[in-house]
């Protein structure tokens, strides 16, 4: 991979270039760029296919300031990681405005769960419109970034957060907070770290996926939980997109299994009592951030047919 050749470059646009082989696995890429080495601004990824030829890559950046330098790379990601390409640099044509009073971003601290974290930090707008993100990744490389989120205008540091999720387990992450000013003025946070906790392991797995209802309309879902620590979450049967039922929560210990309950709604019992069986999409979450959908079949054995 390598970061090419600037082309077709005015006082606001340019064409970005860079070669990229995406070494037999699905691969997709982006150009990373701004008025310094931290960029601060990424183009949108476009996939690139997943063979071992070396493909030329352009993305077209605009509302670039005229008269000024910018740094970018082209950076590739798969399902091996993320790869950056060299800094080159390009000026647009045309005079550089006056230099605009610059954000001021302060990474804070992060509080880390199994597989996500809630990163913190402070943002100064200097009187100017400011928006604010977070970049994160296992390296100092970074990779990816929260969405942008704004600071407004104010002269007095604002405490900003943003939550992360889907991370690996037992796993130090680097993130940093960047606050973008007007005319794309970039202000960078030190470099931090948190470390995911290790329990991650433990998951949830479906049983069975048959139910037998009472009169009453209560059925139940039969999980198992594999791993240091115990699931905890919430459950919900659904039927072409309408809600049967829901239950907030239940607890099941690690490396156990058990029946979780579930009551059906009213159109839930009302669509049983006519169907007798019927097939309902079940979405079960648990508390590390596991989300596990399957199909359970509902089966009314109450000879009397269900109340309500």
């Amino acid at each position: 991979m390598a970061t090419g050749t600037t082309s077709n470059i005015t006082d606001t646009r340019a064409a970005l270039n860079g070669t990229v082989n995406a070494q037999g696995e699905a691969t997709s890429f982006a150009f990373q760029y701004g008025t310094t080495a931290d960029y601060g601004r990424q183009t949108r990824p476009v996939t690139v296919g997943s063979d071992s030829t070396d493909r030329a890559v352009t993305a077209d950046v605009d509302e670039l300031t005229p008269g000024t330098e910018y740094h970018y790379r082209v950076i590739a990601t798969n399902a091996s990681g993320t790869t950056v390409g060299a800094d080159a640099t390009f000026r647009t044509t045309g005079t550089a405005p006056p230099p605009a009073p610059k954000p001021v971003a302060t990474t804070g601290s992060a509080a880390a769960t199994i597989a996500g974290a809630t990163v913190n930090g402070t943002v100064n707008p200097q009187g100017r419109p400011t928006s604010y993100y977070f970049e994160f990744g296992e390296t100092t490389n970074y990779g990816s970034q929260t969405p942008p989120q704004g600071a407004g205008a104010g002269t007095r540091a604002v405490a900003v957060q943003a939550g992360l999720s889907g991370l690996r387990t037992d796993t130090t992450y680097h993130y940093r907070l960047v606050a973008v000013g007007p005319n794309n003025t970039v202000a960078t946070g030190d470099d931090r770290t948190f470390v995911t906790s290790g329990t991650g392991s433990t998951r949830l797995s479906f049983f069975g996926h048959t139910s037998f209802t009472d009169q009453n309309g209560v059925g139940g879902v039969f999980l198992g939980c594999f791993g240091g620590v115990e699931c905890r979450g919430s459950m919900r049967l659904e039927r072409s997109g309408k809600l049967l039922g829901e239950r907030n929560g239940y607890t099941i210990r690690a490396n156990n299994g058990g029946i979780v309950h579930i009551t059906l709604n009213d159109l839930g019992k009302s669509l049983l009592r006519s169907r007798g069986t019927m097939n309902v999409k079940t979405t079960v979450l648990n508390a590390n951030g596991q989300r596990m959908t399957g199909t359970t079949k509902l089966i009314r054995y109450a000879t009397n047919g269900l109340k309500g």
